[in-house]
Parts: structure tokens; C-alpha cells; sequence
């Protein structure tokens, strides 16, 4: 089974940790930079995060982007459904149908329970346990 973020899922980890390594207002070109990101695709990455309230942007001279929140506030769950919207099952396991239209299929318990452990293990990930845990801030090659 793949569990997997879409590339923007991915890059919009990315940029906040750049965020949270830093500390400071940054702009977007220097972001894109160094973090590999395209420039195209981090305007609206960095519009989603700021919609969730992850991130502030400023335009303009001395503008830039910057965390909204403390990284010990901001967790891995904030994160991926600001990128990729709120998780939920919405096909039937067992049939060609969406999720809720009819009885709960054999599965869908299990499913929902198994998407719930991973949505609480997310939930107590903060950004700032990885900055611990990497210090350098060295962020990962292109993805």
C-alpha cells in the first residue's frame, strides 16, 4: 500500500521547515531557491499555507513569508491537509461506490480506525521535533 503526499503535499513540508530552520521573513525567490521548489508552484503552496493560517506573507518591498505560528505549534497534520485538503475514505473498499452512499461496508471500520491512527500520529509531529532532530537545517535533495 502506498500512503503518499502529492507533490505539492511534499513541497509544502518542505517550505515550512525551510520556515521554521530560518526564523525570519524570507521571499519567496530566495525559498524557491533553496529549497527547490518551482517558483510557479510555491506562490500558490505558500497562498494554501497562508489560507490555513500556517503562514504569513507580506508583498513588497522588504516582503517575504515567515511562520505564522511557533513550530511547536505547527504539526505534520496542519500541514499535509493544508496542502492536500482534509483526509477522509471517499470510495468503498468492497464497492463501486462513494464512501457513505448505502451501509458501511465489511472494511469500513477498519479503514477508518487505520486512517485515524495515522491522522493522530501526525497530529503530535510538530516541525520543531524535526528541526531537533537536524539542526542544520540541511533540507532533502529534489523530490
Amino acid at each position: 500500500m502506498r500512503l503518499e503526499l502529492s507533490s505539492e503535499g511534499r513541497y509544502s513540508l518542505r517550505a515550512l521547515l525551510y520556515l521554521a530552520w530560518l526564523g525570519e521573513r524570507v521571499t519567496a525567490d530566495r525559498i524557491s531557491a533553496e529549497t527547490q521548489i518551482p517558483r510557479r508552484l510555491l506562490a500558490r503552496i505558500l497562498a494554501k499555507l497562508s489560507h490555513a493560517g500556517l503562514v504569513e506573507s507580506e508583498q513588497g518591498r522588504g516582503g517575504g513569508s515567515r511562520l505564522a505560528r511557533s513550530a511547536r505549534e505547527i504539526t505534520l497534520r496542519d500541514a499535509a491537509e493544508a496542502a492536500e485538503g482534509p483526509f477522509s475514505i471517499t470510495r468503498c473498499i468492497m464497492e463501486n461506490r462513494a464512501c457513505g452512499q448505502g451501509a458501511p461496508c465489511a472494511l469500513h471500520e477498519a479503514w477508518k480506525e487505520g486512517q485515524l491512527a495515522i491522522l493522530e500520529y501526525l497530529g503530535g509531529q510538530t516541525l520543531e521535533g524535526f528541526l531537533i532532530q537536524n539542526p542544520s537545517g540541511k533540507l532533502p535533495s529534489r523530490t
